[in-house]
């Protein structure tokens, strides 16, 4: 689970897949602001496409891609990120203070997601390393 972890904290850059009203899985790439061992936090804008649709169905599952390992997680998204986490995401992107000037911006909104399970998959190695994470490890690791 650390390696887990530091891959993600190292390589902050995923794509996130959800799904539009349609039935039909939209992907685009998201940074991870934040993270601990349950939770990746996020921001964006209440007039997106993606805040919708998190809204209506906050099933997610995400990737990241770096020097031939690849890191699945797959969570629901919440939109409860305390004032405090809020405060330091934006204190922390200077994007995000270009973009919307103030945490307070009606149209910002940050959320979490909560892992449900990972997979770590290293091509680096023959066999390849192929690492399984479900919520009873991601809960363990507190």
């Amino acid at each position: 689970m650390k390696d887990l972890i530091k891959l993600l904290n190292q390589h902050k850059d995923l794509a996130l897949a959800t799904v539009n009203d349609q039935g039909s899985p939209k992907v685009r790439i998201f940074r991870i602001m934040q993270l601990n061992e349950q939770e990746l936090f996020f921001s964006t804008a209440k007039n997106k496409e993606v805040y919708l649709q998190l809204k209506e169905n906050p099933k997610v599952e995400m990737v990241s891609w770096h020097d031939r390992v690849s890191i699945r997680v797959a969570g629901k998204a919440f939109f409860d990120v305390s004032d405090e986490m809020q405060r330091k995401i934006f204190e922390e992107s200077k994007t995000l203070q270009e973009i919307y000037l103030s945490v307070d911006n009606p149209n910002l909104t940050f959320f979490r997601v909560k892992m449900e399970w990972a997979e770590l998959f290293d091509l680096n190695s023959i066999p390849p390393r192929r690492e399984f994470f479900d919520e009873t490890d991601i809960t363990s690791t507190l």
